[in-house]
C-alpha cells in the first residue's frame, strides 16, 4: 500500500493579468489530497466526497481513456472543447478514472490499481482540487509500480490529464501542486514560463485565511471574455498596472517586506474590481478585511468563489469574516508539493 498526498493552490496574485502575458504568483496552499494506493487487476476507484466506490475493468478503462483524448484531440483541432466537457461531466468519477487511465498508460503499467481519494481541497472553490488530484494520483500509481519518476515527469504527465479536465490549461496550477511553495507563471511562446520560487523565497507563508463567499454565477472563460471586451484603453493601463504589482510582490516576498506584501494584495483587488470581476460580495469581504487594517483580494476569475485575506493577527480576520456569516478557512502558502505520506 502507497499513500501520497499533494496541495491545492491559489493565486496570490496576476489573475486577468496573466491571460495578457502579465506574470502571476501560484501558491500551494495547506489543504491537501490524499490518495491510498493498492495493486489490482481492475480499477477501483473509492471517492470520499462523492460517497461512491466504481469498479471497471482494466480494459474498459484504457479505452475510456483514449475516447476523452480522442475528444480532447477533436476538441483542439476545432477549438471548441464543449463535447469533451459534456462528456466529462456525465458522471463525477470520469476525472478519477480518465486521470487514472492516463497514469496506466503514461507509465506503461497492464495492471490495474485500487484508488482511495480523500481531498481537503473543496471543490469548485478555485484551489485546485482537480489538479491536486491529479498529481497525486500520478504520484501514487508510479510509487505503487516503483517508477522512479522526477517532479518533472509527474507534472508533465498531470498537465496532460488536467487538459481533460479544463482543454487549454495554463500548467500554472498543477506545477504549483507539484512542486509546492510559490510558482512565478508567465505566458510566452513557444512556452510559458513556469519557474520556482523556492531558491529566493523557502518560507510558508502565515497568517492567511480563506472564504467562500459563493458559487460565481458565469464561468471562467465568460469572465475572462468580460474583460477582453472592455475598451482597450480602459483595460490596458490596469493590466499592466497588476503585472507591476507582481513584480513588486516578488521583491517583498524575497525580503520579507510583509507591509508591501498587503498593501500589494489590496492594489490587485482594487483593480480587478475596476475590471469588473468582483462582486458585492467579495467587495464586503475585503472592505470589512481593509476596515481592520488587513489585506484581501479575490482568487482566479472572481465573480464568487474565493478571497484570500491577510492580517498580521489572523484572529482579526476570522472574526471579521465570521460577523459577515462566512466560515474562515485558516491556510499556509508555499507548502510541501506532492509527497509521499
Amino acid at each position: 500500500m502507497i499513500k501520497v498526498s499533494a496541495p491545492g493552490k491559489v493565486h496570490l496574485i496576476g489573475e486577468h493579468a496573466a491571460v495578457y502575458g502579465e506574470p502571476a504568483i501560484i501558491a500551494a496552499i495547506g489543504k491537501r489530497c490524499h490518495v491510498q494506493a493498492d495493486k489490482a487487476d481492475d480499477v477501483r476507484i473509492e471517492s470520499r466526497e462523492l460517497n461512491t466506490e466504481r469498479i471497471y475493468p482494466l480494459s474498459e478503462t484504457i479505452a475510456f481513456t483514449k475516447n476523452v483524448q480522442k475528444l480532447w484531440d477533436t476538441g483542439f483541432e476545432a477549438k471548441n472543447f464543449s463535447q469533451l466537457f459534456g462528456f466529462m461531466k456525465r458522471d463525477g468519477m470520469y476525472p478519477a478514472k480518465a486521470a487514472i487511465g492516463k497514469a496506466l498508460i503514461s507509465l506503461g503499467i497492464d495492471n490495474g490499481v485500487t484508488l482511495k481519494i480523500s481531498s481537503d481541497v473543496p471543490i469548485g472553490s478555485g484551489l485546485g482540487s482537480s489538479s491536486s488530484m491529479s498529481v497525486a494520483i500520478v504520484k501514487a500509481i508510479a510509487e505503487l509500480y516503483k517508477k522512479n519518476l522526477t517532479l518533472e515527469q509527474i507534472n508533465e504527465i498531470a498537465f496532460s490529464i488536467e487538459q481533460f479536465n479544463h482543454g487549454t490549461p495554463s500548467g500554472g496550477d498543477n506545477s504549483a501542486c507539484c512542486y509546492g511553495g510559490l510558482i512565478w507563471f508567465q505566458k510566452s511562446n513557444p512556452k510559458n514560463i513556469i519557474q520556482s520560487l523556492k531558491a529566493e523565497i523557502p518560507y510558508k507563508l502565515e497568517n492567511f485565511v480563506l472564504v467562500n463567499v459563493g458559487k460565481p454565477e458565469k464561468t471562467t472563460g465568460e469572465l475572462v471574455q468580460h474583460v477582453r471586451n472592455l475598451p482597450e484603453d480602459f483595460r490596458n493601463p490596469r493590466i499592466k498596472a497588476i503585472g507591476a504589482a507582481t513584480m513588486a510582490m516578488r521583491d517583498a516576498l524575497e525580503q520579507k517586506d510583509f507591509g508591501k506584501m498587503k498593501a500589494l494584495i489590496n492594489f490587485a483587488q482594487r483593480y480587478l474590481a475596476e475590471l469588473g470581476v468582483s462582486t458585492k460580495e467579495i467587495d464586503d469581504v475585503s472592505k470589512a478585511v481593509l476596515s481592520i487594517g488587513g489585506a484581501a483580494k479575490l482568487c482566479g476569475a472572481g465573480g464568487g468563489g474565493t478571497v484570500l485575506c491577510y492580517h498580521e493577527n489572523k484572529n482579526k480576520v476570522i472574526q471579521a469574516i465570521q460577523e459577515l456569516g462566512y466560515t474562515p478557512m485558516e491556510v499556509e502558502l508555499g507548502t510541501e508539493g506532492v509527497r509521499k505520506d
